[in-house]
């Protein structure tokens, strides 16, 4: 489904017809906390999750993360809830070359950086993490799952989303309230530009960490030939893909929007390929929706890769502060 723009904008008739079930769905997270009892595990279980439905930027910080820490010498474990997949089993091993169909995008991603679970329930995957040697698991996702103890809670906010109009599903794109949420996190990691005096008031002495977008632009140039281009995406938020287009020097003819998660069919490629041949367009999609497409198609196809960059020391020394400290 696509996300609902009037999440984004002032909608006060949809926002009152809506509030019932958005009462429903607090009623409904309330009693989940209240009756839920949480597992501690014995090694570390970073969380990095958002507030709003989709789109917040969990699963780059997610895979930064996973490189940082490799890097100095951890065996990091990814665990993801299934979303979307056709996929049967309480657990699985992501490959590199699994159908995503089965797991979906995001997994096949953090899949290429370090051993990822598909998991049903994420206890069961933190466990057989566990079993195969992890010394620190990341979910990509979950500051709402109450079963799991997180020793660092790790909120992603977009300075283009944000909170949208504030209001809780299905009202607005809130999972929970903001306050609760931040009551949760340790450390917000933020795309953007950012006004901290509002997040100060919430929660006070939470770090904040910038999180910057780059790109390789030379990567790009050398595989666009036509700077005039056909972008589609199938994320939460496509227009943050096509907004971006443009500074890469590249000119946004033709854009296409699927819905978030979804599955390309080989007719769906068909008439996008065929599309920017009629216009001598060169085709540009996220890497996330570049997983998705048929390896015969792919040659047709420019992915433009998302990079981030923040402050990984400062993350580390405050990450080890709180885990040490609650030893």
């Amino acid at each position: 489904m696509k996300t609902p723009k009037f999440w984004f904008r002032s909608s006060p008739v949809l926002e009152k017809l809506l509030f019932p079930l958005s009462c429903l769905w607090m009623l409904g997270s309330s009693l989940n906390r209240v009756f839920t009892n949480p597992i501690k595990f014995n090694i570390p279980v970073i969380c990095v999750g958002n507030l709003i439905a989709g789109g917040g930027g969990k699963t780059p910080v997610t895979i930064k993360l996973a490189k940082f820490l490799i890097k100095k010498g951890h065996k990091v474990h990814i665990i993801k809830k299934q979303y979307k997949s056709k996929n049967k089993e309480k657990l699985i091993l992501v490959k590199k070359n699994s159908d995503p169909k089965l797991v979906g995008d995001e997994a096949l991603l953090t899949a290429k950086v370090a051993t990822t679970w598909l998991v049903k329930k994420r206890s069961t995957g933190i466990e057989k993490a566990i079993k195969c040697g992890a010394n620190i698991v990341i979910l990509d996702d979950g500051h709402q799952d109450y079963s799991i103890v997180k020793d660092y809670s790790i909120l992603t906010i977009k300075d283009a989303q944000e909170f949208g109009n504030s209001k809780i599903i299905p009202a607005g794109p809130l999972r929970e309230s903001i306050e609760r949420g931040f009551r949760k996190a340790d450390h917000i990691f933020y795309y953007g530009k950012i006004n901290r005096s509002k997040f100060n008031c919430l929660k006070k002495n939470i770090p904040i960490s910038l999180v910057k977008v780059q790109h390789n632009k030379k990567i790009i140039f050398k595989r666009i030939k036509n700077k005039n281009v056909l972008a589609f995406s199938g994320i939460a938020h496509p227009d943050n893909f096509f907004n971006s287009i443009a500074k890469y020097n590249l000119k946004l003819i033709k854009k296409i929007e699927f819905p978030d998660h979804y599955s390309y069919t080989v007719d769906d490629i068909k008439r996008i390929v065929t599309i920017a041949k009629n216009f001598k367009l060169s085709i540009v999609t996220t890497e996330k929706d570049y997983v998705k497409i048929s390896k015969k198609f792919r040659a047709k196809i420019n992915s433009i890769p998302l990079q981030i960059k923040f402050d990984e020391n400062n993350f580390y020394k405050l990450f080890y502060l709180k885990v040490n400290k609650n030893g």
